[in-house]
């Protein structure tokens, strides 16, 4: 009998952190930017050889079209080259995508030595605070929806408070992206914040 009130009580409260965590997800995936920053910080991801994969594509677009709305704000473009396959850091991937997409060289600067998120985060910032403005700056931050509850998390921890901008992810990956971040959320909750993110 104790072992089936055992059982009854963990079956609940898995219940009861998925449901959470799901609720949480569904409020974080839509973003909460509602006025425009200075600068958009654009979370790089999966390159493979010099081609960005498909959710990096739909970041580069729901980047573009942030871009072509609000026609005052520079993207810092993040990520370097994170895997043994890729021939083009995430960063530069992004960079040429938007200017396909005709956002202005000028508009974009590139952040091309980070391999996680947090790096993404730091050195951002890192870029940000060089460049001198009568105000403290306001900051936004895309990444796909998915991925926002986590990176605005790993942004608090390590100094960069901003709103997020959510981007489309593809369907077809939808569960095993949710999934994944469910098992990985813990980490970012709990572990401590990197203090920097240049690597030697």
């Amino acid at each position: 009998m104790q072992i089936k009130k055992s059982a009854l009580t963990g079956a609940f409260a898995a219940v009861s952190l998925i449901s959470t965590f799901a609720v949480c997800e569904k409020i974080s995936s839509r973003g909460n930017n509602l006025w425009e920053p200075d600068f958009l910080i654009i979370l790089g991801c999966r390159v493979k050889g010099d081609e960005p994969q498909e959710t990096l594509k739909m970041r580069i677009d729901a980047a573009a079209k942030y871009l072509e709305i609000h026609k005052n704000v520079i993207a810092v473009c993040c990520g370097g080259i994170v895997h043994d396959d890729q021939t083009k850091s995430e960063a530069q991937a992004i960079f040429e995508g938007l200017c396909k997409r005709g956002i202005e060289e000028g508009r974009l600067i590139l952040e091309d030595k980070s391999k996680t998120t947090a790096e993404n985060f730091i050195n951002a910032k890192k870029i940000i605070d060089k460049i001198k403005l009568e105000k403290t700056p306001e900051i936004a931050f895309l990444s796909s929806e998915f991925h926002l509850l986590r990176a605005s998390i790993i942004g608090k921890k390590v100094g960069v408070y901003a709103s997020s901008v959510p981007a489309p992810s593809p369907k077809k990956l939808r569960f095993r992206n949710y999934a994944r971040e469910f098992f990985v959320f813990p980490e970012a909750l709990f572990k401590r914040s990197e203090k920097t993110a240049e690597r030697p």
